[in-house]
Protein backbone atom coordinates (compact mmCIF):
# COMPACT_ATOMS: atom_id res chain seq x y z
CA UNK A 1 0.00 0.00 0.00
CA UNK A 2 1.51 3.50 -1.06
CA UNK A 3 0.28 6.84 0.95
CA UNK A 4 0.90 10.21 -0.57
CA UNK A 5 1.69 12.71 2.82
CA UNK A 6 1.34 16.55 2.10
CA UNK A 7 2.45 19.55 4.66
CA UNK A 8 1.38 22.69 4.08
CA UNK A 9 1.75 26.21 5.53
CA UNK A 10 0.06 29.20 4.39
CA UNK A 11 0.87 33.20 5.34
CA UNK A 12 -2.22 34.92 5.59
CA UNK A 13 -1.10 37.18 2.99
CA UNK A 14 0.06 34.55 0.59
CA UNK A 15 -2.57 34.43 -1.65
CA UNK A 16 -0.87 32.83 -4.96
CA UNK A 17 -0.26 29.84 -2.84
CA UNK A 18 -3.42 28.90 -2.96
CA UNK A 19 -3.41 28.61 -6.21
CA UNK A 20 -0.41 26.45 -6.61
CA UNK A 21 -2.15 24.27 -3.80
CA UNK A 22 -4.73 23.96 -6.59
CA UNK A 23 -2.62 23.55 -9.56
CA UNK A 24 -0.78 20.35 -7.61
CA UNK A 25 -3.90 18.60 -6.38
CA UNK A 26 -4.99 18.86 -10.08
CA UNK A 27 -2.34 16.94 -11.10
CA UNK A 28 -2.60 14.26 -8.12
CA UNK A 29 -6.04 14.11 -9.65
CA UNK A 30 -4.71 12.61 -12.54
CA UNK A 31 -2.92 9.82 -11.15
CA UNK A 32 -2.81 6.65 -13.35
CA UNK A 33 -2.68 5.02 -10.19
CA UNK A 34 -4.30 6.68 -7.52
CA UNK A 35 -3.58 6.44 -4.20
CA UNK A 36 -4.56 8.40 -0.82
CA UNK A 37 -3.04 11.49 0.12
CA UNK A 38 -3.09 12.63 3.47
CA UNK A 39 -3.07 16.40 4.11
CA UNK A 40 -1.50 18.24 7.52
CA UNK A 41 -2.07 22.12 7.11
CA UNK A 42 -1.77 25.77 8.89
CA UNK A 43 -2.88 28.57 8.10
CA UNK A 44 -2.37 32.36 9.97
CA UNK A 45 -4.95 34.11 10.80
CA UNK A 46 -5.71 36.70 8.39
CA UNK A 47 -4.55 40.66 10.15
CA UNK A 48 -5.29 44.41 9.53
CA UNK A 49 -8.49 46.37 9.60
CA UNK A 50 -10.51 44.73 7.62
CA UNK A 51 -12.48 42.51 10.11
CA UNK A 52 -9.84 39.12 9.60
CA UNK A 53 -10.76 39.05 6.26
CA UNK A 54 -8.30 39.62 2.75
CA UNK A 55 -10.10 42.19 0.78
CA UNK A 56 -10.15 41.23 -2.71
CA UNK A 57 -10.26 37.82 -3.22
CA UNK A 58 -13.33 37.20 -2.74
CA UNK A 59 -14.25 38.20 0.38
CA UNK A 60 -11.72 35.13 1.97
CA UNK A 61 -8.93 35.17 3.93
CA UNK A 62 -5.55 33.09 2.96
CA UNK A 63 -6.96 30.23 5.50
CA UNK A 64 -10.65 30.17 4.50
CA UNK A 65 -9.99 29.77 0.63
CA UNK A 66 -7.22 27.14 1.48
CA UNK A 67 -10.12 25.26 3.03
CA UNK A 68 -12.44 25.54 0.18
CA UNK A 69 -9.74 24.32 -1.80
CA UNK A 70 -8.80 21.33 0.26
CA UNK A 71 -13.01 20.43 0.78
CA UNK A 72 -13.18 20.83 -3.00
CA UNK A 73 -10.65 18.04 -3.62
CA UNK A 74 -11.69 15.65 -0.66
CA UNK A 75 -15.23 15.55 -1.75
CA UNK A 76 -13.75 14.41 -5.03
CA UNK A 77 -11.84 11.55 -3.32
CA UNK A 78 -8.54 13.10 -4.13
CA UNK A 79 -7.00 13.87 -0.42
CA UNK A 80 -7.90 13.54 3.10
CA UNK A 81 -7.18 16.84 5.07
CA UNK A 82 -6.84 17.15 8.71
CA UNK A 83 -8.27 20.01 10.42
CA UNK A 84 -6.27 23.46 10.17
CA UNK A 85 -3.90 24.40 13.32
CA UNK A 86 -3.62 28.01 13.45
CA UNK A 87 -0.24 29.63 13.38
CA UNK A 88 3.07 28.77 11.50
CA UNK A 89 4.10 25.15 11.89
CA UNK A 90 7.50 23.54 10.15
CA UNK A 91 7.27 21.27 7.39
CA UNK A 92 8.01 18.39 9.49
CA UNK A 93 5.74 19.15 12.21
CA UNK A 94 3.22 18.66 9.83
CA UNK A 95 4.70 15.52 8.70
CA UNK A 96 5.01 14.59 12.30
CA UNK A 97 1.55 15.12 12.84
CA UNK A 98 0.51 12.81 9.73
CA UNK A 99 2.94 10.07 11.33
CA UNK A 100 0.89 10.46 14.86
CA UNK A 101 -2.36 9.58 12.51
CA UNK A 102 -1.37 7.17 10.42
CA UNK A 103 0.04 5.14 13.83
CA UNK A 104 -3.76 5.43 15.31
CA UNK A 105 -5.16 3.83 12.16
CA UNK A 106 -3.07 1.64 10.18
CA UNK A 107 -2.61 -2.19 10.63
CA UNK A 108 -0.44 -2.78 7.86
CA UNK A 109 3.25 -1.08 6.82
CA UNK A 110 2.73 1.09 4.35
CA UNK A 111 4.85 2.93 1.60
CA UNK A 112 4.83 6.63 2.05
CA UNK A 113 6.05 9.48 0.11
CA UNK A 114 5.91 13.14 0.36
CA UNK A 115 4.86 16.15 -1.45
CA UNK A 116 4.96 20.39 -0.99
CA UNK A 117 2.17 22.40 -1.44
CA UNK A 118 3.00 23.98 -4.41
CA UNK A 119 5.04 21.54 -6.69
CA UNK A 120 4.08 19.29 -9.39
CA UNK A 121 3.52 15.54 -9.89
CA UNK A 122 3.82 13.60 -13.15
CA UNK A 123 0.29 11.43 -14.08
CA UNK A 124 2.58 8.40 -13.57
CA UNK A 125 4.08 9.16 -10.18
CA UNK A 126 2.01 7.37 -7.59
CA UNK A 127 2.42 4.16 -10.32
CA UNK A 128 5.96 4.29 -10.79
CA UNK A 129 6.60 4.14 -7.21
CA UNK A 130 4.49 1.03 -7.09
CA UNK A 131 6.73 -0.35 -10.01
CA UNK A 132 10.20 0.13 -8.31
CA UNK A 133 8.95 -1.14 -4.98
CA UNK A 134 7.42 -4.30 -6.28
CA UNK A 135 11.26 -4.79 -8.57
CA UNK A 136 13.42 -3.90 -5.66
CA UNK A 137 15.79 -6.90 -6.27
CA UNK A 138 16.79 -6.87 -2.32
CA UNK A 139 13.90 -5.65 -0.34
CA UNK A 140 15.21 -2.19 0.38
CA UNK A 141 13.23 -0.06 2.28
CA UNK A 142 13.27 2.78 0.25
CA UNK A 143 12.36 3.04 -3.11
CA UNK A 144 14.19 6.55 -5.18
CA UNK A 145 13.62 8.12 -8.42
CA UNK A 146 16.51 9.43 -9.83
CA UNK A 147 15.30 12.11 -11.84
CA UNK A 148 12.92 15.28 -10.92
CA UNK A 149 12.62 18.66 -12.51
CA UNK A 150 12.86 22.87 -11.29
CA UNK A 151 12.81 25.69 -13.17
CA UNK A 152 16.44 26.22 -13.41
CA UNK A 153 17.47 29.64 -13.95
CA UNK A 154 14.08 30.57 -14.99
CA UNK A 155 10.86 31.51 -13.87
CA UNK A 156 8.38 29.71 -11.28
CA UNK A 157 5.57 28.24 -13.12
CA UNK A 158 2.73 29.93 -13.58
CA UNK A 159 -0.66 29.90 -11.34
CA UNK A 160 -2.07 27.64 -13.84
CA UNK A 161 0.26 25.82 -14.87
CA UNK A 162 -0.64 21.91 -15.95
CA UNK A 163 1.24 18.39 -15.57
CA UNK A 164 0.71 18.14 -19.85
CA UNK A 165 2.36 21.86 -20.35
CA UNK A 166 5.55 20.87 -17.83
CA UNK A 167 6.01 17.84 -19.73
CA UNK A 168 5.56 19.87 -22.95
CA UNK A 169 8.06 22.68 -21.45
CA UNK A 170 10.82 19.60 -20.43
CA UNK A 171 10.82 18.81 -23.92
CA UNK A 172 11.35 22.07 -25.34
CA UNK A 173 14.31 22.53 -23.52
CA UNK A 174 12.76 24.66 -21.17
CA UNK A 175 13.47 23.30 -17.46
CA UNK A 176 16.37 21.82 -15.50
CA UNK A 177 16.08 17.86 -15.46
CA UNK A 178 18.28 16.99 -12.28
CA UNK A 179 18.98 13.45 -12.44
CA UNK A 180 21.13 11.68 -9.49
CA UNK A 181 23.72 9.30 -9.85
CA UNK A 182 23.31 5.72 -9.36
CA UNK A 183 25.39 5.28 -5.71
CA UNK A 184 25.77 7.89 -2.89
CA UNK A 185 29.39 9.17 -1.91
CA UNK A 186 30.73 7.32 1.04
CA UNK A 187 32.20 8.64 3.77
CA UNK A 188 30.55 10.88 6.55
CA UNK A 189 30.75 13.46 4.52
CA UNK A 190 29.69 11.63 1.32
CA UNK A 191 26.60 13.30 -0.79
CA UNK A 192 22.92 11.64 -0.40
CA UNK A 193 22.54 12.13 -4.11
CA UNK A 194 18.98 13.08 -4.94
CA UNK A 195 16.47 14.34 -2.65
CA UNK A 196 13.81 13.65 0.05
CA UNK A 197 10.86 14.17 -2.17
CA UNK A 198 12.22 11.82 -4.68
CA UNK A 199 11.96 8.87 -2.59
CA UNK A 200 9.17 6.45 -1.09
CA UNK A 201 9.83 4.43 2.22
CA UNK A 202 8.55 1.96 4.35
CA UNK A 203 6.88 3.68 7.15
CA UNK A 204 9.02 2.25 9.81
CA UNK A 205 11.58 4.03 8.04
CA UNK A 206 9.37 7.44 8.10
CA UNK A 207 8.61 6.54 11.75
CA UNK A 208 12.52 6.12 12.54
CA UNK A 209 12.97 9.77 11.87
CA UNK A 210 10.72 11.00 14.27
CA UNK A 211 11.74 8.37 16.91
CA UNK A 212 15.55 9.52 16.54
CA UNK A 213 15.09 13.10 16.44
CA UNK A 214 13.68 15.73 19.01
CA UNK A 215 11.36 18.60 18.58
CA UNK A 216 13.84 20.93 18.10
CA UNK A 217 15.19 19.13 15.67
CA UNK A 218 11.47 18.50 13.78
CA UNK A 219 11.09 22.45 14.17
CA UNK A 220 14.51 23.49 12.50
CA UNK A 221 14.36 24.77 8.85
CA UNK A 222 16.91 22.43 7.79
CA UNK A 223 14.76 19.04 8.85
CA UNK A 224 14.25 18.17 5.21
CA UNK A 225 18.29 18.09 4.78
CA UNK A 226 18.29 16.32 7.76
CA UNK A 227 15.61 13.78 6.39
CA UNK A 228 17.01 13.24 3.03
CA UNK A 229 20.68 12.01 5.00
CA UNK A 230 18.36 9.34 7.01
CA UNK A 231 16.21 8.40 4.34
CA UNK A 232 19.08 8.06 1.78
CA UNK A 233 22.36 6.99 3.17
CA UNK A 234 23.74 3.10 4.33
CA UNK A 235 24.87 0.27 2.37
CA UNK A 236 21.60 -2.03 0.73
CA UNK A 237 19.23 0.56 2.00
CA UNK A 238 17.96 2.45 -1.07
CA UNK A 239 17.20 0.94 -4.50
CA UNK A 240 17.65 3.87 -7.29
CA UNK A 241 15.72 4.00 -10.43
CA UNK A 242 14.68 5.80 -13.60
CA UNK A 243 11.05 5.81 -14.43
CA UNK A 244 10.29 3.33 -17.26
CA UNK A 245 9.70 5.03 -20.48
CA UNK A 246 6.86 6.94 -21.58
CA UNK A 247 3.79 4.46 -23.28
CA UNK A 248 3.28 5.16 -26.69
CA UNK A 249 0.67 7.36 -26.76
CA UNK A 250 3.52 10.38 -25.13
CA UNK A 251 4.76 11.76 -28.52
CA UNK A 252 7.95 12.77 -26.78
CA UNK A 253 8.57 9.43 -25.36
CA UNK A 254 10.62 10.95 -22.31
CA UNK A 255 11.12 9.57 -19.06
CA UNK A 256 8.48 10.63 -16.50
CA UNK A 257 10.03 13.44 -14.98
CA UNK A 258 8.01 12.39 -10.93
CA UNK A 259 8.01 15.23 -9.78
CA UNK A 260 8.48 19.54 -10.42
CA UNK A 261 10.07 21.05 -7.85
CA UNK A 262 8.95 24.80 -8.39
CA UNK A 263 12.24 26.54 -7.18
CA UNK A 264 14.70 28.43 -9.46
CA UNK A 265 17.77 28.60 -8.59
CA UNK A 266 19.58 30.31 -6.27
CA UNK A 267 21.49 31.33 -3.04
CA UNK A 268 20.22 30.58 -0.28
CA UNK A 269 20.33 32.87 2.78
CA UNK A 270 18.01 34.78 5.13
CA UNK A 271 18.47 38.30 6.65
CA UNK A 272 21.69 38.80 8.64
CA UNK A 273 20.70 38.68 12.47
CA UNK A 274 22.61 39.30 15.51
CA UNK A 275 24.39 35.99 15.71
CA UNK A 276 26.08 37.25 12.62
CA UNK A 277 27.43 40.34 13.98
CA UNK A 278 29.57 38.63 16.25
CA UNK A 279 31.61 37.23 13.27
CA UNK A 280 32.38 41.02 11.36
CA UNK A 281 36.10 41.51 11.07
CA UNK A 282 38.15 43.38 8.81
CA UNK A 283 38.58 40.68 6.80
CA UNK A 284 34.68 39.70 6.48
CA UNK A 285 33.08 43.14 7.17
CA UNK A 286 29.79 42.82 5.23
CA UNK A 287 26.83 40.96 7.45
CA UNK A 288 25.22 39.71 4.30
CA UNK A 289 28.09 37.63 3.28
CA UNK A 290 28.41 37.01 6.77
CA UNK A 291 25.00 35.19 6.83
CA UNK A 292 25.38 33.17 3.49
CA UNK A 293 28.64 31.80 5.03
CA UNK A 294 27.10 30.93 8.31
CA UNK A 295 24.00 29.33 6.92
CA UNK A 296 25.96 27.13 4.54
CA UNK A 297 27.91 26.03 7.53
CA UNK A 298 24.92 25.14 9.61
CA UNK A 299 23.34 23.78 7.18
CA UNK A 300 25.82 21.40 6.39
CA UNK A 301 26.50 20.70 10.11
CA UNK A 302 22.78 20.08 10.78
CA UNK A 303 23.53 17.13 9.04
CA UNK A 304 26.02 15.46 10.68
CA UNK A 305 25.34 16.17 14.43
CA UNK A 306 24.24 12.70 16.33
CA UNK A 307 21.36 12.97 18.87
CA UNK A 308 23.59 11.32 21.24
CA UNK A 309 27.08 12.43 21.75
CA UNK A 310 29.43 14.16 20.42
CA UNK A 311 30.49 13.63 16.65
CA UNK A 312 34.31 14.18 15.94
CA UNK A 313 35.48 15.24 12.30
CA UNK A 314 39.04 15.31 11.18
CA UNK A 315 41.03 18.64 10.18
CA UNK A 316 41.70 17.40 7.04
CA UNK A 317 37.68 16.86 6.91
CA UNK A 318 37.01 20.04 8.61
CA UNK A 319 39.20 22.16 6.22
CA UNK A 320 38.30 20.29 2.76
CA UNK A 321 34.57 19.20 3.07
CA UNK A 322 33.30 21.69 5.61
CA UNK A 323 35.44 25.28 4.92
CA UNK A 324 35.78 23.79 1.60
CA UNK A 325 31.84 24.61 0.67
CA UNK A 326 32.38 28.13 1.36
CA UNK A 327 33.01 30.47 -1.45
CA UNK A 328 35.92 32.52 0.62
CA UNK A 329 38.18 31.22 2.86
CA UNK A 330 40.22 33.14 5.54
CA UNK A 331 41.25 33.18 8.90
CA UNK A 332 38.23 35.01 9.65
CA UNK A 333 35.98 32.25 7.82
CA UNK A 334 38.03 29.41 9.57
CA UNK A 335 37.44 30.56 13.03
CA UNK A 336 33.50 30.98 12.13
CA UNK A 337 33.42 27.95 11.06
CA UNK A 338 35.24 26.45 13.96
CA UNK A 339 32.79 28.39 16.42
CA UNK A 340 29.89 27.55 14.66
CA UNK A 341 31.24 23.68 14.96
CA UNK A 342 31.28 24.37 19.01
CA UNK A 343 27.88 25.36 18.99
CA UNK A 344 26.75 22.21 17.11
CA UNK A 345 28.87 20.03 19.22
CA UNK A 346 31.44 19.03 16.57
CA UNK A 347 34.79 18.48 17.34
CA UNK A 348 37.66 19.09 15.19
CA UNK A 349 40.61 16.61 15.88
CA UNK A 350 43.90 15.60 14.42
CA UNK A 351 43.93 13.55 11.11
CA UNK A 352 45.20 10.37 11.79
CA UNK A 353 48.93 9.64 10.65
Amino acid sequence: RLIGLLAAHFASSDLSRVERLRRLLHSVEEQTWRVPLLVSWSAEDASGANGGTNGGYGGYGVAEKAQAVLEEFQQRGVLHAMPRLRGRRSQFQHYGRLRESLKRHITDQPWVFFSDDDDLWHPKRAEEYATAIQARPNQEPVVHSRIHLTPGLGPRLPLTATAAEVTQMEADGLLRVAISAEEEKPGLFGTATGEYFDAAAEFQVFDDFFERHNDQVIANQFADIRFRTHLLRGPGRVYRFLPRSASGDDPHGHLPWMYFYDRPTMPYSTPAGEEDLEYVSDELPDPKRIAGMRQTLDCVLFQLTPTKGPLEITEHEFAQSLVGTLNEVSSASVAMALDRCRKHGVRVVKTPG
